[in-house]
């Protein structure tokens, strides 16, 4: 093992500016989301009544790798970080794999929510 702490702490200026797209990188793409009254692929506005149009247009996005966060969803993640970024040495070896497996402990946010840094 490496000499990597248990727990790791961004400053502001570290945080992520932009949401990774496992989509891009997938050899083969999962199937499509289907309407639940027409069994037909969804497009975004069929998603329009439950989601914004940018998240729309960001969960149909199977090409970029990156996604800009938006300033504003920035600003809003600095209000309940630090939250930090805790390495699994003991899972790691439970499960005898060369991986590096990191979990966040939201627990802490006051919101009650642990959505706003997902």
């Amino acid at each position: 093992m490496s000499n990597v702490p248990y727990r790791i702490y961004l400053s502001e200026e570290e945080m992520p500016r932009q949401w990774y797209n496992l989509r891009a990188d997938m050899k083969e793409q999962p199937d499509p989301y289907l309407h639940p009254a027409t069994h037909q692929p969804v497009g975004p506005e069929d998603m329009l009544p439950i989601f914004c149009e940018e998240l729309c247009a960001q969960e149909m996005n199977a090409t970029d790798r990156y996604i800009d966060i938006p300033e504003e969803v920035r600003n809003f993640y600095k209000i309940f970080r630090p939250s930090p970024l805790c390495r699994a040495y003991n899972l790691e070896r439970a499960l005898d794999t060369p991986a590096k497996i990191y979990y966040k402990f939201e627990g802490n946010n006051t919101s009650g929510s642990h959505k706003l840094n997902s």
